[in-house]
């Protein structure tokens, strides 16, 4: 065989063998969400109404009694955190929490660790070091995601060490 020949069949096969070897996170497929000031049904459901405009909303289900909402997330699609909350607040209400469970295989995890994911970047932050299996629970840290008097008391901690990549850049902690 010639070295030609050679290279157009082992060349397709090594870079297939080299894309599984890359690291890859799964999506994340669910969160869990506190609202502020709901307090009958048609508050809930005008809540709900506005999250399920979202295109990377499949299903929300409200909780009345607990005013918060499980949202569950379209395959396949970039989930914008930042939309999540301007829903809520276009709705006439405000975030009291937004937490995602985001799937993990064998990562640590400690203050200033930054996870690169499709469209945006997570940095762990207010967190002991860790080893993550399976799902983890992290919670959503910025000023659109707390009430002002909790995230008063955490901004000063809200420092980028990201890489520079032009993502948008989340503060979480796990949970």
């Amino acid at each position: 065989m010639t070295k030609h020949i050679l290279f157009r069949i082992l060349l397709p096969a090594f870079l297939i063998l080299q894309g599984l070897a890359q690291p890859s996170y799964a999506q994340v497929k669910t969160a869990m969400l506190g609202v502020n000031g709901l307090t009958c049904s048609a508050c809930s459901r005008t809540v709900e109404m506005s999250l399920r405009k979202l295109p990377f909303i499949k299903d929300v289900e409200m909780n009345l009694e607990n005013t918060e909402g499980k949202l569950i997330f379209k395959e396949n699609t970039d989930v914008n955190f930042e939309q999540i909350a301007k829903a809520v607040t276009n709705a006439g209400f405000s975030v009291r929490y937004l937490s995602a469970y985001f799937p993990f295989d064998h990562q640590q995890l400690s203050n200033g660790t930054c996870l690169q994911k499709n469209s945006y970047s997570l940095q762990v932050v207010n967190s002991s070091s860790q080893q993550a299996d399976g799902e983890k629970e992290l919670k959503f840290l910025g000023s659109e995601f707390l009430p002002k008097s909790e995230y008063n008391k955490i901004k000063n901690s809200l420092v980028n060490s990201c890489p520079a990549n032009n993502k948008k850049v989340y503060f979480v902690a796990v949970k």
